[in-house]
């Protein structure tokens, strides 16, 4: 079955009036994409537009020891200026709220397994060099200030998974404070460091994106929400892999997170990853099937 034409058919529905997405009447759906964020242009904006997510993170914001900031492979961002291949990124990104739309949160998502993007922040946090620190004149607060420029961004999201240097991971915490963004994180091991960065941070934190799948899988939300003190959003992989055989569907996405919705009050949920949802679409499960299962769930 081909994606393109229940995608225009959903927007087709929205832009007539038939169809109301807003966030306020959806649960906290959240989606996580990589490279077509950013390379996909109208088409992934206009498929998110109609998706029924209310939240899109921008994955994966990977910092370099020198304050560099990359997307993925692409370099994004030095010494304060905007040095993408994509010219009409922060145009394409602006439209993702423009109703009708389901989206009204944009997030960028720092770091990510095997990699040593929270060791830059450490030591670009605790050095003494030229730029070094987070004050105004450091590039940690230069480059993330035109980051939220560009992106439009309400918040930075934590996925940590090799540093958990607490001191660091805090005085970076306050410094995207406040530059107006929101702190969440996207743990899924060592509860202990996100409690207390949790502590540290206080209200600067408004959401926790609990991974339950890979390394995660078998995380109990409800255990999670009792350490830190807030309600979590657990995710789960769409299908994935080779003959797109692993990961949840649908309805096993539907499943799971309706328990949890009893066994721990989730106010919502999210999926990794939009890339393998593009990958696996011959097999008809569409952006919006995924967010429908989580609303479905959870409202």
């Amino acid at each position: 079955m081909s994606i393109a034409r229940p995608r225009q058919s959903l927007l087709g529905l929205i832009l007539a009036g038939s169809l109301c997405l807003s966030g306020s009447a959806l649960a906290e759906s959240a989606i996580y994409g990589g490279g077509p964020f950013y390379s996909g242009g109208t088409a992934v904006m206009n498929d998110l537009r109609a998706s029924g997510f209310t939240t899109v993170m921008l994955w994966s914001v990977h910092v370099d020891t020198n304050g560099d900031l990359h997307l993925n492979d692409e370099p994004l961002i030095s010494d304060g200026l905007y040095v993408g291949p994509n010219t009409g990124w922060s145009a394409e990104l602006a439209t993702l709220k423009q109703a009708p739309t389901s989206v009204n949160r944009i997030e960028v998502s720092i770091g990510a397994g095997g990699t040593t993007d929270f060791e830059s922040i450490e030591a670009l946090v605790n050095g003494t060099g030229a730029g070094s620190g987070t004050g105004p004149d450091s590039i940690l607060y230069r480059n993330f200030q035109l980051l939220k420029q560009i992106t439009g961004a309400d918040a930075a999201n934590f996925d940590d998974e090799s540093a958990y240097d607490l001191a660091s991971a805090t005085a970076f915490g306050k410094m995207l404070a406040g530059l107006g963004y929101k702190i969440t994180f996207a743990p899924y091991t060592n509860r202990s460091f996100w409690a207390s960065l949790k502590t540290n941070l206080g209200s600067t934190v408004d959401k926790v994106y609990l991974q339950a799948y890979a390394g995660g899988t078998g995380n109990n939300p409800a255990q999670w929400t009792s350490a830190l003190g807030m309600p979590v959003i657990p995710g789960l992989w769409s299908k994935n892999g080779s003959g797109c055989s692993a990961g949840d569907s649908p309805a096993t996405v539907q499943s799971k997170m309706a328990a949890w919705k009893q066994s721990a009050v989730i106010p919502g949920g999210f999926m990794w990853l939009y890339d393998d949802i593009q990958k696996c679409s011959a097999s008809g499960r569409t952006t919006a099937d995924y967010a429908r299962a989580i609303n479905t769930a959870v409202e």
